[in-house]
């Protein structure tokens, strides 16, 4: 597969990594995007130092917003493929060429890590991904930002969730469309704190639970595996509904 390559990175306060970041990806890429989702540090500056076209939000609008706008610009550049990664280095630019084969003979290509959080996060992650490969056993990671698509195939998975959300939606419509999904194994390198808390992860395993049942009957996966999905959503709900409306009446901190 050949033409135009842009790497997107939505960035937040990432002015201690994002020029490395840039640096690095530039090397792989035609064109590094770099969103500045209302950064309130020099995040913009370092980011141009490194040799990024900047789009600038503000105020800040969440990492989706971030991700759609670097999506809408990159395809208004002409690119073919598009990779999105992280501003903080947890993602290696180094492996962006793993992506770039993988769209030759896929559509859109998954990073899949091999170190994860560990308590609460890690066992929400693992209920996720267990769904997600009932609906479609390619898929290894459900939340990990580093990800590879091919042009044509943005029109199909766009979105406008919010949050934590939006990286499962992407999967959501990639399957409903009949898109070709593979998983690109990454290494990473662990921050130290995480930007998703347990209620964004509950919520959005809901929205899952939802956008299946509704969704189900015209999804491109096999008949047998449908009413599986249906009971598992339905019991997701039972449990997930209460404890979001739950979260939802604990006072805020602070």
């Amino acid at each position: 597969m050949t033409g135009a390559s842009v790497a997107v990175i939505p960035a937040h306060n990432e002015a201690e990594h994002v020029e490395d970041v840039v640096r690095r990806a530039a090397r792989y890429v035609d064109t590094v995007i770099v969103v500045d989702d209302g950064s309130r540090d020099d995040t913009g500056e370092r980011a141009k130092r490194g040799g990024a076209t900047v789009l600038r939000l503000d105020p800040n609008r969440g990492k989706g917003a971030a991700l759609v706008h670097g999506l809408e610009a990159a395809v208004a550049m002409g690119a073919e493929r598009v990779i999105t990664l992280d501003a903080d280095g947890e993602h290696d630019p180094d492996e962006i060429p793993a992506f770039l084969a993988a769209l030759d003979h896929c559509d859109v290509a998954l990073g899949c890590r091999t170190v994860y959080r560990s308590g609460a996060r890690r066992a929400l992650n693992a209920l996720a991904l267990f769904w997600f490969r009932v609906l479609d056993p390619s898929i290894k990671d459900t939340i990990c930002g580093f990800r590879g698509f091919r042009a044509s195939a943005l029109a199909a998975v766009h979105n406008t969730s919010g949050g934590f959300v939006y990286e499962h939606e992407v999967i959501l419509r990639a399957v409903a469309a009949g898109l070709r999904l593979a998983s690109v194994p990454i290494t990473t390198v662990p921050s130290t704190t995480s930007h998703v808390t347990a209620r964004e992860m509950i919520r959005a395993n809901n929205h899952f639970d939802r956008w299946v049942l509704r969704e189900l009957p015209s999804l491109p996966v096999p008949a047998w595996r449908k009413p599986i999905l249906a009971a598992g959503c339905v019991a997701g709900l039972a449990v997930g509904a209460p404890a979001a409306w739950a979260m939802d009446l604990r006072p805020s901190k602070g």
